[in-house]
């Protein structure tokens, strides 16, 4: 039970960080594009990139994660990549052509669900049966928590250092919710299946070593009346 704990402890650690992280990365990002480039068509473009990938990169991620022995670590490494995208795109605000800045954006996004449903989907995996409700409820939170800091801290740090070190902010908290990813129980195996050579008992019928005898006539076999053995004839009344 312990395990489970420090399991959902570390889950839910994670996934505060790494959601405020993503919330803080879509207003740096614009407001870092607004910026560097001064074009507003720009810096709504590049948004517009990454929030319609994750809608694609969405059901590509999931079936991986759902078909991963160890989903926690590729979950790890989708949040490792998606920082480091999110750093290449502002480095190439205002120095790299258009075009490309946006096709990094672009894949980039396809990381973006691994900051939420990625997140939700190992939930089942960190806490007893009996208490998903309750860590379900939790994990709930953390996008409320996220939604209201991420912009907070992403005007703060736009404000206080500039919108490009609000944007390698973002990227640092998404990062800082990788190794929590790591540490998340690995799916559970099949079970084990029983080799040709071993024989078991299951499903079979429990026959004794030695079964005593029954004297009598085989069931169905009807004695010939000539036949007859005297050891199955009536008694005889004694005068």
């Amino acid at each position: 039970m312990a395990d489970r704990h420090s399991f959902f402890r570390c889950y839910l650690v994670g996934a505060l960080v790494a959601r405020t992280g993503d919330d803080m990365a879509g207003p740096a990002l614009l407001l870092a594009a607004l910026t560097l480039t001064g074009s507003a068509a720009e810096a709504s473009s590049l948004l517009a990139a990454v929030t319609v990938s994750a809608a694609v990169g969405g059901p590509v991620l999931g079936a991986l994660l759902d078909r991963s022995p160890r989903p926690g670590r590729l979950l790890a490494g989708a949040l490792v990549l998606y920082a480091t995208g999110t750093a290449v795109v502002v480095t190439g605000l205002g120095r790299a052509p258009g075009p490309v800045t946006l096709l990094v954006a672009g894949v980039t996004g396809l990381l973006g669900p691994a900051l939420s449903g990625g997140w939700t989907a190992q939930l089942p995996r960190t806490v007893p049966a009996g208490r998903l409700p309750r860590a379900g409820a939790l994990d709930a939170m953390t996008f409320s928590v996220a939604g209201l800091a991420g912009p907070a801290f992403a005007g703060g740090a736009a404000e206080a250092l500039g919108a490009p070190t609000a944007v390698a902010f973002s990227a640092a908290l998404i990062a800082a919710a990788a190794p929590a990813a790591w540490l998340l129980p690995r799916r559970p195996g099949p079970a084990r299946r029983r080799g040709p050579g071993r024989p078991s008992h299951l499903g079979r019928p429990h026959r004794p070593a030695s079964s005593p005898r029954v004297s009598g006539p085989s069931p169905g076999v009807v004695p010939s009346p000539g036949r007859r053995s005297r050891r199955y004839a009536p008694a005889r009344p004694r005068a």
